[in-house]
């Protein structure tokens, strides 16, 4: 086998060995690991968390459904309405309809899935009807 004088044969050799690393590195599965609640967040995630939750709990959708009777009690029943009043009234509509939505569809589609992670020293049992792991608490 004769070797170009340029050194081809190497260079050719080289890109199929860095070719065939880059393939096992694409294919290789790595774990993936959900980032904990421990650390590393911002400041004000805690915050937002909180004013999530109050927006979506049960005395917000409580409150929405007396802001959505109330406003349409204040339109049906409210005879003229100036042009501010009724905006406002339509505003506090609208609110309530959003905060509202949000708890019925979460009620009627769920919140999503579950993913749990099997921790090191805790067993995993597969049933033969259940082929993903179940955790033993």
């Amino acid at each position: 086998m004769e070797q170009a004088e340029d050194g081809s044969q190497w260079t050719d050799s080289l890109w199929g060995v860095g070719f065939l690393f880059m393939l096992c590195i694409i294919a290789l599965p790595h774990d993936a690991y959900a980032a904990g609640t421990a650390g590393g967040g911002l400041p004000y995630e805690s915050a937002l968390t909180r004013l999530r939750a109050s927006i979506t709990g049960p005395v917000a959708f409580t409150l929405s459904l007396i802001g959505i009777v109330g406003a349409a009690g204040a339109l049906i029943f409210g005879g003229e309405l100036t042009g501010f009043l009724r905006m406002m009234v339509f505003l506090v509509l609208l609110i309530a309809i959003l905060v509202g939505a949000q708890n019925v569809l979460t009620t009627l589609f769920a919140a999503g899935a579950e993913i749990s992670w099997i921790g090191e020293g805790s067993e995993a049992i597969v049933a033969s009807f259940h082929p993903a792991p179940i955790r033993l608490s």
